[in-house]
């Protein structure tokens, strides 16, 4: 059953060629992004596996994601460790060709095009201060 339910997310296998523009924030400057996004089936078709090579400003980032579907709640959710030792665990939702991911402190809108070959929208971040304000302005391209 989990593997229909996984289904819709085959728009993402593959490779992706993405870039970002890093707004300024709080907590840092402005700067580009750039990075090598890998999607792959785990065998079964049960979870996704998303390889992340990222530099921010040159600084480089690496980062694994299982996205699955979580009986429980009824939700795929996607859990997300990265080289600083950071994890974070993320809903997601795909309707049609919209792509949500809604974590504590980072959340996600983008829309994927109609040839499901990019993928624009915009990461926002939580701050205590202002709360939710732009942060990333993101474009993936198929490779």
């Amino acid at each position: 059953m989990t593997v229909q339910l996984m289904s819709p997310l085959e728009i993402f296998i593959g490779t992706w060629n993405t870039t970002g523009e890093v707004l300024e924030t709080e907590k840092s400057p402005a700067t580009i992004l750039l990075a090598t996004d890998t999607y792959r089936w785990f065998p079964g078709k049960h979870f996704i596996i998303h390889d992340v090579d990222a530099r921010f400003g040159g600084e480089p980032i690496r980062s694994m994601e299982v996205i699955g579907y979580d009986s429980s709640s009824q939700k795929h959710t996607a859990r997300s460790y990265d080289d600083n030792g950071v994890s974070e665990t993320f809903e997601v939702a795909l309707d049609d060709r919209d792509w949500v991911i809604v974590g504590k402190s980072v959340r996600f809108n983008g829309l994927f095009d109609l040839t499901g070959n990019q993928l624009t929208g915009l990461w926002e971040l939580k701050s205590e201060k202002v709360g939710w304000q732009p942060w990333i302005k993101l474009k993936l391209i198929r490779a």
